[in-house]
């Protein structure tokens, strides 16, 4: 058997039956192997970065190995920031790329791929030799899984044709038993417990698999649940469940959590994000930490407790040390939480120019069905007012892609997570700026008959730009670009599209965008007279407690 299909038979053994790519000379011959003899689905994906992405929305939306493959030299240098983002997200990742000959100077697209992968923060394995090839690419995918990152496994194209080695054993990801607590450290939490009246719970990534026994816990010690924003969905339909914990909380949920008097931090790393750079902690509350990771301690937030073991054994074992308290869940807090909403939190700013983002948000979780993936991009009106105001099913649910701080990741991300999803419809968030620079992935989501809806909140700018120099008092002309006709566009890649200016036509769109039968895009133009309230609130400084803030952010 030669290289490439020993790399083929080596993927297919491992499971691996979904991969994203563009194709080119030194990756084709791997990839007609996987397809054709192991019956493979590949995505083509317009871009190398793109193909990356969409790898990394499968697995995070999926939980799988993401598998993408590019050729070499610039296919490699175009996937770097998605490379980042995944890593940076900690996405089991493969990257499939060809490598130019050894000592080949004249190739045009020679360059040191590994000096390329390395500032990403991705891993990199080399396929040493014709003998060694099948065993290096089982080894990147057990790093890929051990390591919670991508792994560039980087193949030279001479090695391809040549006589492989023997194939290796499959990888079976058998993760190690999490430490259990000690029973003394949970007897002073329960302690704790007992002297608390308002207790929260927040559960983040690392509480994965404790859902129940932490449910049990909050019933038991009378505490509200929240999460982090990256474990967004981990509660829901409990009564008592208020959602994100951070600078993304609904109004309800941060003013209850600053009320807290004890913050029990679960699989979750208090990150600045989470505790809202403080203001979360304005209640000075005990703050209890539980990890499977002792370096996970005091790295962002100092706790006063401090609990190494699994989540799920923790929370049983609290709960039953604990005694019964009424704690939150009374009936003046169930009140508070039913008679509060996202959609009754803003006043309806829409103008003559264009929709308000906050009233677009509102409609979008009315219309598009619960039993959702959620993809949501960087910029102003696409990043904050969709995380807060959003519902998911569980975690696995929402995608973020903004973990490098980038925008125009959206949409491939989402064409991932739709792949990996298809009994859910995948709803991708994204701004006129960010779909600009992705927009030629329409026709893979097209091509691929994906059920997904873009919504483009479009305000025909950069808005986070224009609304930070508007604060700033400089022109704001120079983040003012007009944009072509998102819907002409995707009609013209053979999705389905609508332009809505008005609350009335955006209450129109419910049948579209319920049970779409493909691509689905809404170019929502926006008027550019209202501040998301994350934005008026962290970049402008101001505070929802202040009596000078405008009321239509509080």
């Amino acid at each position: 058997m030669r290289v490439a299909g020993a790399v083929a038979e080596t993927l297919a053994a491992h499971g691996v039956s979904c991969l994203f790519g563009v194709l080119g000379d030194g990756n084709l011959p791997i990839l007609d192997a996987l397809v054709h003899e192991h019956g493979a689905d590949y995505v083509a994906a317009a871009r190398e970065d793109g193909a990356v992405l969409m790898a990394d929305g499968y697995a995070r939306a999926g939980g799988r190995l993401g598998v993408a493959t590019v050729t070499h030299g610039p296919a490699l240098t175009n996937a770097v920031t998605a490379l980042t983002e995944a890593a940076r997200a900690g996405t089991p990742l493969l990257l499939v790329a060809a490598d130019t000959p050894p000592g080949d100077l004249r190739n045009p697209q020679a360059i040191d791929q590994e000096d390329v992968v390395r500032p990403t923060g991705a891993g990199f394995q080399q396929a040493h030799s014709a003998a060694s090839a099948a065993a290096d690419t089982a080894l990147a995918i057990r790093r890929a899984y051990t390591e919670r990152r991508p792994i560039v496994l980087n193949i030279p194209t001479p090695l391809l044709g040549l006589e492989a080695g023997e194939l290796p054993g499959t990888f079976r990801q058998d993760a190690p038993p999490a430490p259990a607590p000690r029973a003394e450290e949970v007897a002073r939490v329960a302690g704790a417990l007992a002297a608390a009246e308002r207790p929260v719970i927040v559960a983040g990534r690392g509480a994965a698999g404790a859902r129940a026994e932490l449910v049990a816990l909050g019933e038991r010690t009378g505490a509200l649940l929240a999460t982090t924003l990256k474990a967004k969905g981990f509660f829901a339909g409990e009564p008592y469940d208020v959602g994100v914990c951070g600078g993304f909380a609904t109004r309800i949920g941060r003013e209850l959590i600053r009320g807290s008097d004890l913050l029990l931090a679960v699989g979750a790393g208090l990150n600045a994000f989470t505790t809202d750079g403080g203001r979360m902690l304005a209640g000075r509350p005990v703050i209890v930490h539980n990890d499977v990771r002792p370096e996970a301690f005091d790295v962002w937030t100092p706790a006063d407790l401090r609990i190494l073991g699994d989540a799920g054994a923790f929370a049983a074992m609290l709960a039953g040390a604990a005694g019964p308290k009424t704690g939150w869940r009374t009936e003046e807090t169930a009140r508070w939480l039913a008679a509060s909403g996202y959609a009754t939190e803003h006043p309806d700013g829409s103008d003559e120019t264009g929709l308000d983002p906050h009233t677009v948000v509102a409609a979008l979780e009315r219309m598009v069905p619960r039993r959702r993936t959620l993809v949501v991009e960087g910029g102003h009106a696409a990043l904050s007012e969709p995380c807060r105001g959003l519902s998911v099913p569980d975690p696995s649910g929402f995608v973020f892609p903004v973990n490098f701080g980038s925008i125009g990741l959206g949409l491939a991300s989402a064409i991932g997570a739709a792949t990996a999803r298809p009994d859910r419809v995948t709803l991708a968030v994204t701004g006129d700026g960010a779909l600009m620079m992705s927009l030629a992935e329409l026709d893979t989501a097209v091509r691929r008959g994906l059920r997904l809806v873009v919504v483009v909140m479009n305000d025909g700018a950069f808005g986070y730009e224009y609304h930070n120099m508007l604060h700033r008092g400089m022109d704001v002309g120079l983040s003012l670009i007009p944009r072509p006709d998102f819907a002409a566009l995707a009609r013209a890649f053979g999705a389905e599209a609508v332009t809505v200016r008005t609350p009335a036509e955006l209450d129109a769109l419910e049948e579209l965008v319920s049970d779409p039968s493909g691509p689905v895009l809404v170019d929502a133009r926006l008027t550019r007279a209202v501040r998301t309230r994350w934005f008026a609130e962290h970049e402008n400084g101001l505070d929802p407690a202040d009596p000078d803030f405008d009321p239509r952010y509080r």
